[in-house]
Protein backbone atom coordinates (compact mmCIF):
# COMPACT_ATOMS: atom_id res chain seq x y z
CA UNK A 1 0.00 0.00 0.00
CA UNK A 2 1.12 3.17 -0.50
CA UNK A 3 2.00 5.55 1.77
CA UNK A 4 1.52 9.93 1.54
CA UNK A 5 4.75 11.58 0.75
CA UNK A 6 5.85 14.78 1.32
CA UNK A 7 8.99 17.54 2.07
CA UNK A 8 9.01 20.37 3.19
CA UNK A 9 10.85 22.53 6.32
CA UNK A 10 10.50 22.31 10.21
CA UNK A 11 11.43 24.04 12.65
CA UNK A 12 15.19 24.89 12.75
CA UNK A 13 15.08 24.79 8.62
CA UNK A 14 15.54 21.26 8.74
CA UNK A 15 14.27 19.18 5.85
CA UNK A 16 12.06 16.21 6.70
CA UNK A 17 10.24 13.37 4.83
CA UNK A 18 6.52 12.88 6.10
CA UNK A 19 5.13 9.28 5.99
CA UNK A 20 1.79 8.32 7.50
CA UNK A 21 1.78 10.88 10.02
CA UNK A 22 5.90 10.78 11.00
CA UNK A 23 7.61 13.74 10.37
CA UNK A 24 11.54 12.15 9.60
CA UNK A 25 14.38 13.96 9.17
CA UNK A 26 18.39 12.51 7.99
CA UNK A 27 21.22 13.64 8.35
CA UNK A 28 21.41 16.10 11.04
CA UNK A 29 25.03 16.90 11.73
CA UNK A 30 26.08 17.03 15.47
CA UNK A 31 29.38 17.05 15.34
CA UNK A 32 33.18 17.90 13.35
CA UNK A 33 36.25 16.67 13.74
CA UNK A 34 38.11 19.46 15.03
CA UNK A 35 41.26 18.47 13.08
CA UNK A 36 39.97 17.25 9.53
CA UNK A 37 42.62 15.02 8.23
CA UNK A 38 42.92 13.13 11.93
CA UNK A 39 39.83 10.46 12.29
CA UNK A 40 41.00 10.47 15.83
CA UNK A 41 40.87 13.84 16.43
CA UNK A 42 38.07 15.38 19.11
CA UNK A 43 34.66 15.89 17.82
CA UNK A 44 33.38 19.76 17.79
CA UNK A 45 30.11 20.75 18.10
CA UNK A 46 28.41 21.69 14.27
CA UNK A 47 25.18 21.85 12.64
CA UNK A 48 23.24 21.54 9.62
CA UNK A 49 21.94 18.71 7.68
CA UNK A 50 22.91 16.70 4.16
CA UNK A 51 20.72 16.00 1.29
CA UNK A 52 19.40 12.82 1.16
CA UNK A 53 16.13 11.06 0.09
CA UNK A 54 16.53 8.07 2.54
CA UNK A 55 18.26 7.01 6.05
CA UNK A 56 20.51 4.95 3.99
CA UNK A 57 21.92 7.61 2.26
CA UNK A 58 23.51 9.04 5.68
CA UNK A 59 26.97 8.16 5.75
CA UNK A 60 27.99 6.08 9.01
CA UNK A 61 31.80 6.02 9.70
CA UNK A 62 34.31 3.39 8.21
CA UNK A 63 33.80 -0.18 8.99
CA UNK A 64 34.34 -3.78 7.60
CA UNK A 65 31.26 -6.36 7.34
CA UNK A 66 30.11 -6.95 10.73
CA UNK A 67 30.50 -10.89 11.85
CA UNK A 68 26.44 -11.69 12.69
CA UNK A 69 25.67 -10.78 8.98
CA UNK A 70 24.95 -14.02 8.59
CA UNK A 71 22.29 -14.07 11.24
CA UNK A 72 21.08 -10.54 10.82
CA UNK A 73 21.86 -9.36 6.88
CA UNK A 74 23.47 -6.32 5.91
CA UNK A 75 22.03 -3.68 7.88
CA UNK A 76 24.10 -0.63 6.38
CA UNK A 77 25.14 -2.13 3.07
CA UNK A 78 23.53 1.10 1.35
CA UNK A 79 25.00 3.51 3.53
CA UNK A 80 28.39 5.63 2.22
CA UNK A 81 30.84 5.33 4.94
CA UNK A 82 33.27 8.77 6.28
CA UNK A 83 34.86 9.63 8.89
CA UNK A 84 33.18 12.50 9.80
CA UNK A 85 30.07 10.70 10.14
CA UNK A 86 28.39 12.68 12.77
CA UNK A 87 25.32 12.24 12.01
CA UNK A 88 21.55 11.44 13.56
CA UNK A 89 18.63 11.24 12.97
CA UNK A 90 14.92 12.26 14.39
CA UNK A 91 11.48 10.69 13.99
CA UNK A 92 8.44 12.69 15.36
CA UNK A 93 4.64 12.67 14.89
CA UNK A 94 3.14 15.17 12.99
CA UNK A 95 2.41 18.45 15.41
CA UNK A 96 5.01 16.81 18.49
CA UNK A 97 4.60 19.09 21.37
CA UNK A 98 6.82 18.83 24.48
CA UNK A 99 6.82 14.31 23.98
CA UNK A 100 9.05 11.92 25.37
CA UNK A 101 12.58 11.32 23.91
CA UNK A 102 14.14 8.28 23.09
CA UNK A 103 18.05 8.46 21.93
CA UNK A 104 19.20 5.25 20.88
CA UNK A 105 22.44 3.95 20.27
CA UNK A 106 23.42 0.96 18.36
CA UNK A 107 25.46 -1.85 18.98
CA UNK A 108 28.00 -3.80 16.56
CA UNK A 109 30.91 -4.68 18.93
CA UNK A 110 32.31 -1.47 19.21
CA UNK A 111 33.53 -2.44 15.35
CA UNK A 112 30.57 -2.02 12.82
CA UNK A 113 27.09 -0.53 12.71
CA UNK A 114 25.13 2.69 12.46
CA UNK A 115 22.52 4.83 14.02
CA UNK A 116 21.53 5.20 10.80
CA UNK A 117 21.34 1.51 9.38
CA UNK A 118 17.94 0.94 8.18
CA UNK A 119 17.30 -1.72 10.75
CA UNK A 120 16.84 1.39 13.50
CA UNK A 121 13.86 3.77 11.68
CA UNK A 122 12.29 5.40 14.83
CA UNK A 123 8.75 5.59 12.82
CA UNK A 124 7.15 3.05 14.35
CA UNK A 125 7.92 4.24 18.23
CA UNK A 126 6.96 7.86 16.85
CA UNK A 127 3.36 6.82 16.47
CA UNK A 128 3.67 5.42 19.75
CA UNK A 129 4.15 9.01 21.09
CA UNK A 130 7.68 9.94 21.55
CA UNK A 131 10.20 11.79 19.40
CA UNK A 132 12.71 9.54 18.18
CA UNK A 133 16.55 9.94 17.72
CA UNK A 134 19.63 7.28 16.61
CA UNK A 135 23.11 9.00 16.83
CA UNK A 136 26.17 7.38 14.70
CA UNK A 137 29.48 7.25 16.96
CA UNK A 138 32.87 6.38 16.34
CA UNK A 139 33.84 2.81 15.81
CA UNK A 140 36.85 0.29 15.19
CA UNK A 141 40.55 2.21 14.67
CA UNK A 142 39.10 5.78 14.98
CA UNK A 143 37.20 5.53 17.89
CA UNK A 144 40.01 2.99 19.93
CA UNK A 145 43.63 3.20 19.06
CA UNK A 146 46.02 5.80 21.02
CA UNK A 147 46.75 9.27 19.46
CA UNK A 148 49.40 9.96 21.69
CA UNK A 149 47.13 12.79 23.34
CA UNK A 150 44.87 10.72 26.08
CA UNK A 151 41.92 12.38 27.25
CA UNK A 152 38.42 10.73 27.44
CA UNK A 153 37.28 7.61 25.22
CA UNK A 154 36.63 9.25 22.12
CA UNK A 155 33.39 7.47 21.42
CA UNK A 156 31.55 8.62 24.49
CA UNK A 157 32.73 11.99 23.65
CA UNK A 158 30.51 11.75 20.26
CA UNK A 159 27.67 11.02 22.24
CA UNK A 160 28.45 13.54 24.84
CA UNK A 161 28.47 16.12 21.41
CA UNK A 162 24.82 13.59 20.37
CA UNK A 163 23.09 14.21 23.80
CA UNK A 164 23.89 18.30 24.31
CA UNK A 165 22.64 18.68 20.47
CA UNK A 166 19.11 16.41 21.49
CA UNK A 167 19.29 19.06 24.59
CA UNK A 168 19.86 22.33 22.52
CA UNK A 169 17.36 21.35 19.89
CA UNK A 170 14.64 18.47 20.24
CA UNK A 171 12.36 20.74 21.30
CA UNK A 172 12.15 22.18 17.74
CA UNK A 173 10.85 18.60 16.65
CA UNK A 174 8.02 18.81 19.54
CA UNK A 175 10.32 17.00 22.29
CA UNK A 176 10.96 17.51 25.84
CA UNK A 177 14.30 17.55 26.88
CA UNK A 178 13.49 17.28 30.10
CA UNK A 179 12.04 13.60 29.74
CA UNK A 180 14.99 11.74 27.88
CA UNK A 181 15.43 8.45 27.56
CA UNK A 182 18.76 7.26 26.64
CA UNK A 183 18.72 3.60 25.22
CA UNK A 184 21.41 1.29 23.33
CA UNK A 185 21.76 -2.26 22.65
CA UNK A 186 25.08 -4.61 22.88
CA UNK A 187 27.86 -2.08 22.76
CA UNK A 188 24.97 0.91 22.56
CA UNK A 189 23.78 -0.73 26.15
CA UNK A 190 27.28 -0.47 27.85
CA UNK A 191 27.81 3.42 26.33
CA UNK A 192 24.40 4.05 27.64
CA UNK A 193 25.24 2.43 30.95
CA UNK A 194 28.35 4.13 31.18
CA UNK A 195 26.83 7.38 30.31
CA UNK A 196 24.64 7.17 33.15
CA UNK A 197 27.42 7.28 35.71
CA UNK A 198 29.03 9.63 33.96
CA UNK A 199 29.19 12.92 36.11
CA UNK A 200 29.69 14.95 33.14
CA UNK A 201 26.09 13.32 31.54
CA UNK A 202 24.09 14.14 34.14
CA UNK A 203 20.78 16.32 33.31
CA UNK A 204 21.27 15.19 29.77
CA UNK A 205 18.66 12.04 30.17
CA UNK A 206 16.64 11.08 33.23
CA UNK A 207 15.85 7.33 32.03
CA UNK A 208 17.87 4.97 30.62
CA UNK A 209 16.84 1.08 28.93
CA UNK A 210 19.88 -1.32 28.14
CA UNK A 211 18.96 -4.38 25.66
CA UNK A 212 21.12 -6.89 26.17
CA UNK A 213 24.47 -4.78 27.90
CA UNK A 214 27.65 -6.98 28.00
CA UNK A 215 29.79 -7.12 30.83
CA UNK A 216 33.34 -6.90 29.66
CA UNK A 217 36.17 -5.47 31.41
CA UNK A 218 37.65 -2.05 29.70
CA UNK A 219 41.34 -1.96 28.16
CA UNK A 220 44.17 -0.62 29.83
CA UNK A 221 45.99 2.52 29.18
CA UNK A 222 48.79 -0.27 28.46
CA UNK A 223 46.62 -2.62 26.32
CA UNK A 224 45.60 0.09 23.54
CA UNK A 225 48.84 1.45 23.70
CA UNK A 226 49.99 -2.38 22.60
CA UNK A 227 47.23 -2.97 20.36
CA UNK A 228 48.08 0.34 18.47
CA UNK A 229 51.47 -0.16 17.73
CA UNK A 230 50.47 -3.82 16.27
CA UNK A 231 48.30 -2.70 14.40
CA UNK A 232 50.16 0.27 12.81
CA UNK A 233 52.79 -2.58 12.03
CA UNK A 234 50.52 -4.56 10.36
CA UNK A 235 48.77 -1.40 8.35
CA UNK A 236 52.12 -0.50 6.87
CA UNK A 237 52.87 -4.38 5.68
CA UNK A 238 49.34 -4.42 4.05
CA UNK A 239 50.01 -1.31 1.97
CA UNK A 240 53.05 -2.64 1.09
CA UNK A 241 51.27 -5.38 -0.20
CA UNK A 242 48.45 -3.08 -2.06
CA UNK A 243 45.54 -2.95 0.37
CA UNK A 244 43.31 -0.04 -0.46
CA UNK A 245 44.32 3.01 2.07
CA UNK A 246 40.41 2.92 2.99
CA UNK A 247 40.77 -0.87 4.29
CA UNK A 248 44.25 -1.65 5.39
CA UNK A 249 43.82 -0.10 8.69
CA UNK A 250 40.66 -2.08 9.68
CA UNK A 251 42.17 -4.92 8.09
CA UNK A 252 44.87 -4.53 10.30
CA UNK A 253 42.89 -4.19 13.24
CA UNK A 254 40.40 -6.99 12.60
CA UNK A 255 43.68 -9.31 12.29
CA UNK A 256 45.30 -8.28 15.21
CA UNK A 257 41.90 -8.19 17.77
CA UNK A 258 41.61 -12.09 16.28
CA UNK A 259 44.52 -12.97 17.04
CA UNK A 260 44.62 -12.08 21.41
CA UNK A 261 43.48 -15.28 23.27
CA UNK A 262 40.27 -15.48 24.63
CA UNK A 263 38.03 -17.12 27.41
CA UNK A 264 36.60 -20.13 26.77
CA UNK A 265 32.65 -18.88 26.38
CA UNK A 266 33.50 -15.80 25.84
CA UNK A 267 32.80 -12.75 23.08
CA UNK A 268 35.63 -12.96 20.78
CA UNK A 269 38.19 -10.20 21.27
CA UNK A 270 37.30 -7.02 19.70
CA UNK A 271 38.18 -3.06 20.36
CA UNK A 272 37.12 -2.16 23.82
CA UNK A 273 36.55 1.05 25.65
CA UNK A 274 39.39 2.67 27.91
CA UNK A 275 37.74 3.53 31.12
CA UNK A 276 38.48 5.09 34.88
CA UNK A 277 38.29 2.09 37.20
CA UNK A 278 35.79 4.22 39.25
CA UNK A 279 33.08 4.23 36.34
CA UNK A 280 32.98 0.76 35.15
CA UNK A 281 31.76 -1.48 38.17
CA UNK A 282 28.01 -2.63 37.74
CA UNK A 283 27.51 -0.93 40.95
CA UNK A 284 28.63 2.22 40.24
CA UNK A 285 25.63 4.78 40.69
CA UNK A 286 23.53 5.87 38.14
CA UNK A 287 22.09 9.46 37.71
CA UNK A 288 18.81 8.29 36.64
CA UNK A 289 15.29 8.28 38.12
CA UNK A 290 14.33 4.89 36.13
CA UNK A 291 16.27 1.80 34.37
CA UNK A 292 14.91 -0.86 31.89
CA UNK A 293 17.07 -4.06 31.45
CA UNK A 294 16.35 -6.46 28.76
CA UNK A 295 18.88 -9.63 27.74
CA UNK A 296 17.78 -12.19 25.28
CA UNK A 297 17.05 -16.06 26.78
CA UNK A 298 20.28 -17.10 24.48
CA UNK A 299 22.29 -14.56 23.72
CA UNK A 300 25.83 -16.16 23.29
CA UNK A 301 24.67 -19.09 20.79
CA UNK A 302 26.01 -17.23 18.03
CA UNK A 303 29.46 -16.38 19.63
CA UNK A 304 29.76 -20.21 20.79
CA UNK A 305 32.37 -21.94 18.56
CA UNK A 306 31.89 -26.32 19.13
CA UNK A 307 33.28 -26.97 22.37
CA UNK A 308 34.11 -30.37 24.07
CA UNK A 309 34.06 -32.06 27.39
CA UNK A 310 36.79 -30.44 28.66
CA UNK A 311 36.05 -26.72 27.37
CA UNK A 312 32.00 -27.13 29.02
CA UNK A 313 34.08 -28.36 31.98
CA UNK A 314 35.97 -25.57 32.08
CA UNK A 315 33.41 -23.37 31.51
CA UNK A 316 31.27 -24.87 34.67
CA UNK A 317 34.07 -24.14 36.94
CA UNK A 318 34.45 -20.61 36.03
CA UNK A 319 30.68 -19.36 35.57
CA UNK A 320 29.32 -21.90 38.46
CA UNK A 321 26.23 -23.21 39.38
CA UNK A 322 23.31 -21.30 37.57
CA UNK A 323 19.62 -22.14 36.73
CA UNK A 324 19.61 -23.00 33.08
CA UNK A 325 16.66 -21.29 30.58
CA UNK A 326 14.45 -23.13 28.73
CA UNK A 327 16.18 -24.62 25.53
CA UNK A 328 14.58 -25.19 21.87
CA UNK A 329 14.18 -28.53 21.50
CA UNK A 330 17.15 -29.80 18.94
CA UNK A 331 19.27 -28.69 20.95
CA UNK A 332 21.49 -31.06 22.88
CA UNK A 333 22.14 -31.13 26.97
CA UNK A 334 25.73 -29.97 26.54
CA UNK A 335 24.68 -27.50 23.93
CA UNK A 336 22.32 -25.71 25.55
CA UNK A 337 24.58 -25.52 29.13
CA UNK A 338 27.09 -23.99 27.48
CA UNK A 339 25.09 -21.46 25.07
CA UNK A 340 23.24 -20.67 29.05
CA UNK A 341 26.55 -20.42 30.97
CA UNK A 342 28.22 -18.23 28.33
CA UNK A 343 25.39 -16.37 28.31
CA UNK A 344 25.19 -15.68 32.02
CA UNK A 345 28.71 -15.26 32.26
CA UNK A 346 28.65 -12.57 29.41
CA UNK A 347 25.73 -10.53 29.93
CA UNK A 348 22.79 -11.75 32.43
CA UNK A 349 25.40 -11.38 35.38
CA UNK A 350 25.91 -7.94 34.75
CA UNK A 351 22.45 -7.06 33.64
CA UNK A 352 21.63 -8.83 37.13
CA UNK A 353 24.12 -6.55 38.71
CA UNK A 354 23.36 -3.61 37.49
CA UNK A 355 19.75 -4.13 38.70
CA UNK A 356 20.46 -5.38 42.18
CA UNK A 357 22.76 -1.75 42.98
CA UNK A 358 20.06 0.32 41.67
CA UNK A 359 17.53 -1.67 43.45
CA UNK A 360 19.97 -1.06 46.60
CA UNK A 361 19.50 2.75 45.91
CA UNK A 362 15.58 2.97 45.34
CA UNK A 363 15.62 3.34 41.75
CA UNK A 364 12.50 1.54 40.41
CA UNK A 365 14.03 -1.44 37.65
CA UNK A 366 11.78 -3.11 34.88
CA UNK A 367 13.58 -6.38 34.00
CA UNK A 368 12.59 -8.28 30.57
CA UNK A 369 13.57 -11.15 29.24
CA UNK A 370 13.05 -11.97 25.80
CA UNK A 371 12.42 -15.64 24.92
CA UNK A 372 11.03 -15.81 21.22
CA UNK A 373 13.14 -18.26 18.78
CA UNK A 374 14.34 -17.55 15.85
CA UNK A 375 13.53 -19.66 12.76
CA UNK A 376 17.76 -20.96 12.73
CA UNK A 377 17.55 -24.30 14.47
CA UNK A 378 21.09 -23.62 16.11
CA UNK A 379 20.49 -20.00 17.64
CA UNK A 380 17.20 -20.19 19.99
CA UNK A 381 16.57 -16.27 21.55
CA UNK A 382 19.97 -15.40 20.21
CA UNK A 383 21.78 -11.83 20.59
CA UNK A 384 19.89 -9.30 18.53
CA UNK A 385 16.87 -11.33 17.82
CA UNK A 386 14.70 -8.63 20.08
CA UNK A 387 15.77 -5.60 17.65
CA UNK A 388 13.47 -6.36 14.74
CA UNK A 389 10.30 -6.52 17.30
CA UNK A 390 12.12 -3.42 18.82
CA UNK A 391 11.49 -1.30 16.04
CA UNK A 392 8.70 -2.91 14.25
CA UNK A 393 10.03 -2.51 10.38
CA UNK A 394 10.44 -6.03 9.37
CA UNK A 395 10.71 -4.88 5.45
CA UNK A 396 14.10 -3.16 6.79
CA UNK A 397 15.07 -7.16 8.11
CA UNK A 398 13.64 -8.69 4.84
CA UNK A 399 17.44 -10.20 4.46
CA UNK A 400 18.05 -11.42 7.98
CA UNK A 401 18.83 -15.00 8.35
CA UNK A 402 17.00 -14.97 11.91
CA UNK A 403 13.76 -14.07 10.84
CA UNK A 404 13.27 -17.14 8.59
CA UNK A 405 9.96 -18.69 9.00
CA UNK A 406 8.60 -15.74 10.74
CA UNK A 407 4.94 -15.47 10.08
CA UNK A 408 4.23 -11.75 9.71
CA UNK A 409 0.80 -11.65 12.09
CA UNK A 410 3.45 -13.36 14.71
CA UNK A 411 5.31 -10.83 13.59
CA UNK A 412 4.01 -7.90 14.21
CA UNK A 413 1.96 -9.38 17.21
CA UNK A 414 5.00 -9.86 19.31
CA UNK A 415 6.61 -6.64 18.06
CA UNK A 416 3.62 -4.50 19.23
CA UNK A 417 4.20 -5.89 22.58
CA UNK A 418 7.84 -4.98 22.31
CA UNK A 419 7.50 -1.73 21.60
CA UNK A 420 4.84 -1.10 23.65
CA UNK A 421 6.55 -2.36 26.83
CA UNK A 422 9.56 0.10 26.07
CA UNK A 423 7.18 3.08 25.17
CA UNK A 424 5.48 2.56 28.69
CA UNK A 425 9.05 3.05 30.38
CA UNK A 426 9.94 5.92 27.84
CA UNK A 427 6.33 7.65 29.12
CA UNK A 428 7.10 6.87 32.68
CA UNK A 429 3.45 4.38 32.58
CA UNK A 430 2.95 1.68 35.54
CA UNK A 431 4.47 -1.19 33.98
CA UNK A 432 4.92 -4.80 35.66
CA UNK A 433 8.41 -4.96 37.24
CA UNK A 434 9.40 -8.35 35.58
CA UNK A 435 8.21 -10.00 32.44
CA UNK A 436 9.21 -12.25 29.50
CA UNK A 437 9.03 -10.89 26.08
CA UNK A 438 7.21 -14.27 23.97
CA UNK A 439 3.66 -14.33 24.47
CA UNK A 440 3.47 -17.89 22.62
CA UNK A 441 5.19 -16.15 18.96
CA UNK A 442 7.50 -18.26 17.32
CA UNK A 443 8.54 -19.30 14.08
CA UNK A 444 6.41 -21.53 11.69
CA UNK A 445 6.49 -24.36 9.31
CA UNK A 446 7.53 -24.09 5.81
CA UNK A 447 4.66 -24.28 3.44
CA UNK A 448 1.94 -22.34 5.49
CA UNK A 449 -0.20 -20.64 3.58
CA UNK A 450 0.68 -17.25 4.92
CA UNK A 451 3.25 -15.14 3.28
CA UNK A 452 5.72 -13.33 4.90
CA UNK A 453 5.80 -10.01 3.06
CA UNK A 454 7.69 -7.39 5.33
Amino acid sequence: MPVAEKTGPVRHGARFTLRNGVRCAYGLRYGLLSDPANPRSAVIPAEGQIDVEDITGVPVFPQLPSRLESVMGPGIGANPQADDAFFLNVWAPEGARDLPVLVFLHGGAWVSGGGSARWYRGARHAREGMVVVTVNYRLGPAGHLEDGQGGEHRPVGDLLAALEWVRDHIRGFGGDPAHVTLSGESAGAWYAWALAGLPAAAGLFSRVALLSPPGITPLTEAERRQISLQVAVLQDHLLAEGEPPDKAQLSAGARVLSARASKVGAIPPMYLPVWPDALSDAATPLHVEALYLRTTAHEMSVFLPPMGDEDLHALCVRVGPIALPPAPTGWSADYAEAVALASWSQFGRFTEDIAAAAQGRGVPVVRREFTALSGLDALGAVHCFDLPFQFGNPGDWHDAPMLSDWLESEFRALSDLTVGDLAAFVKGEDQAAFGSLSEGSGPKSKGENERWNG
